[in-house]
């Protein structure tokens, strides 16, 4: 079989960079979506980042949590009064309305209502230094006992789960560049690749080189760009050019941007709280909220001024209800424990510092799970689509011949 030269055989390489460029696009795209699987059984697909979104978030936090967040190292200076009177003085105030005034009116109405505002006045100022204590003591413990209370690793994995679309949302950004540069390097490197294809297909007159070029071309041009974004991890000089992975070239950018939407839209203060009051965690936490709970009703009890209020039958029904409304308050917005995990346990800026002192090895370990996972079949899969795109292109240019 020979082929003659034909001007039209110069779109060869357009068409190689078209296709190179397609290929890394969809690449990027069979990263992230879809976010649900989608196919017949077995068959189909789904984003390699959402299929694996709890692995990936477990693996990242595992090594935020053992090698750059020590919860207790960023508790070690905790003043929980200093804390109390900085951050806590509205909670105080709201809880020892919602105390008095609900007790009061459930137990002892007309005995409050009779009292002069001299004796409220005593018994509020009494009842918020010791709700105020006891908030302190619980701030106390519960930081000493972070780790058994709060579960990075945990929270991450449960965020993950919930939304699925999470993990891959936060990759997108903090890797937009590296994003782009993948898109658009498939046809930088498919127009050479173009260009041998054209010349080869000219002068070795075989119909199969153009879907063996478009199988090569769509498969290196992935593996190319897919690469160049961690390799290489230090600088290497070829010639006049400094060659460096896209993503450790910015490390200081990337780790800054990782950081703050990590603890804004992953270890952020509500997704920290949820996982602190349910589960293991939940009981140990409400365990030790009832301790300094049940020590102040005892020492209430033995109060004459407090006593009189609640007949000597219905302090474990009191009990009971202060626990149970202890346990609605302490999540909510505004309570005690958004509060604390959002302020005391300020994460962003002590893991911003940390990325960016690590050595490439370690940055590559936090980020890398997002592209290393299975990253093969993105491979493959621009390789089938050149593949395609080179036997279109067969059938068009020596079609005829090949019926």
């Amino acid at each position: 079989m020979s082929f003659a030269f034909e001007p039209l055989f110069l779109i060869i390489p357009v068409i190689s960079a078209i296709v190179g460029w397609m290929t890394n696009v969809l690449a990027v795209k069979m990263m992230f979506a879809p976010i649900d699987f989608v196919g017949v059984w077995k068959i189909g697909w789904q984003g390699i980042v959402p299929a694996n979104a709890a692995r990936m978030a477990a693996k990242s936090t595992e090594v935020i949590t053992t090698q750059l967040i020590n919860l207790r190292q960023l508790l070690a200076d905790f003043d929980a009064k200093t804390f109390a009177d900085d951050k806590l003085g509205a909670v105080i105030d709201e809880t020892v309305e919602q105390v008095i005034d609900e007790t009061a009116a459930k137990y002892a109405p007309e005995m409050w209502a009779s009292a002069n505002e001299v004796a409220k006045g005593h018994i509020r100022s009494m009842i918020r230094a010791d709700i105020e204590k006891v908030i302190g003591d619980i701030l106390t413990d519960m930081s000493g006992s972070i780790r058994e209370v709060l579960k990075l690793r945990k929270v991450a994995v449960e965020a993950a789960e919930r939304d699925r679309a999470l993990i891959g949302q936060l990759f997108q950004q903090v890797g937009d560049r590296e994003f782009r540069f993948i898109k658009y390097s498939g046809a930088y490197f498919g127009l050479p690749f173009g260009i041998i294809q054209l010349i080869t297909f000219m002068f070795y007159d075989r119909w199969w080189i153009l879907p063996l070029f478009g199988f090569f071309v769509g498969y290196a041009t992935n593996f190319l760009a897919i690469k160049m974004i961690f390799k290489p991890r230090v600088p290497v000089k070829v010639g006049p050019l400094t060659i460096h992975g896209l993503f450790h070239k910015r490390q200081e950018p990337v780790a800054r941007a990782f950081s703050e939407l990590v603890a804004t839209r992953v270890l952020n203060a509500e997704n920290m709280v949820r996982q602190m009051t349910t589960g293991e965690s939940g009981e140990r936490l409400f365990a030790m909220v009832g301790k300094h709970l049940d020590a102040l009703i005892e020492r209430y009890q033995k109060n004459p001024m407090i006593a009189g209020m609640i007949p000597a039958d219905k302090w474990d029904e009191a009990r009971t209800e202060l626990h149970a409304r202890i346990r609605e308050e302490l999540p909510k917005p505004g309570g005690l424990l958004r509060i604390f995990t959002g302020e005391a346990v300020d994460i962003s800026q002590e893991l911003s510092e940390r990325m960016v002192a690590l050595d490439a090895e370690r940055f590559e370990g936090i980020l890398r799970p997002a592209f290393q996972q299975d990253e093969w079949k993105l491979i493959i899969a621009g390789g089938v689509l050149g593949l395609a795109a080179g036997l279109l292109q067969a059938l068009y240019f020596v079609g005829e011949q090949l019926l």
